[in-house]
């Protein structure tokens, strides 16, 4: 009996058994040649963050290794298609595959990254972000967003609120229409170009607006009225600046 009682102490005080490590090779982003140190740098910097996540990884440079440089540029090539990246990174022994693409687009990188089981090709996450080119924070951002991406959770969203003083001003975010003021518009957390402009103001700069996760951003931009040719002195019909209010 007195046996059996130490075996069952040793068990207890050892914990449970862990379980396998989840198996995931990690592509290269794709994207255009003055971007493809870029695209395997912060694909580099999520398989990192996915590697402190208690996962078996395969970062870019091993995937390549493993392929071959023709199979591995195939491989890239299918960016964020979850069935192209399971049929293409078969031959890798991973039970998933990370992969997507990187673009610039006016001051912003566009970046998204979606994990496919590769059994299945089934698509099982998937995220999308605009990271200001300026920020420096393109790798930083996307080894943040590993740890949601890997657990297969919903890619959070935020709402952008641009209100003006009078309204139908036409607004611009990330270089792309959206509407007229007041605007409401649900998009990806990060950092957001918006530019607002009113027929009879002056066009006023674009603002980085910073949309948090699950959040709401209010944003007040300045609008100055074209002064008639005979008045001296313009008149401001806003406040001296932009306001942001941000609320969750």
């Amino acid at each position: 009996m007195r046996p059996l009682l130490s075996l069952i102490a040793v068990l207890a005080a050892a914990g449970p058994a862990r379980a396998t490590a989840v198996r995931i090779a990690v592509v290269a982003l794709d994207a255009p040649a003055d971007l493809t140190f870029m695209g395997k740098s912060t694909a580099e910097a999520f398989a990192s963050a996915a590697r402190k996540e208690g996962f078996d990884v395969m970062e870019p440079s091993k995937v390549e290794a493993t392929l071959g440089r023709d199979a591995n540029a195939a491989l890239v090539r299918c960016g964020d298609d979850a069935r192209c990246l399971a049929e293409r990174g078969g031959k890798l022994g991973a039970q998933r595959v990370v992969g997507g693409w990187l673009r610039r687009r006016g001051e912003a990188y566009r970046v998204t990254l979606v994990q496919a089981d590769a059994a299945s090709g089934e698509r099982l996450a998937g995220i999308e972000r605009e990271i200001p080119v300026a920020s420096r924070r393109l790798q930083k951002d996307v080894a943040a967003a590993a740890p949601a991406l890997l657990a297969g959770e919903r890619d959070a969203s935020g709402v952008l609120r641009v209100v003006t003083q009078v309204p139908g001003a036409t607004v611009t975010i990330d270089d792309a229409p959206a509407g007229t003021t007041p605007l409401v518009r649900t998009v990806k957390p990060g950092k957001h170009k918006v530019k607002v402009a009113g027929a009879g103001f002056q066009d006023a700069a674009p603002i980085w607006v910073e949309v948090p996760p699950n959040g709401t951003v209010e944003h007040r931009p300045r609008l100055y009225a074209i002064p008639a040719r005979d008045r001296p002195n313009r008149s401001a019909t806003e406040g001296s600046g932009a306001r942001v209010q941000v609320t969750r």
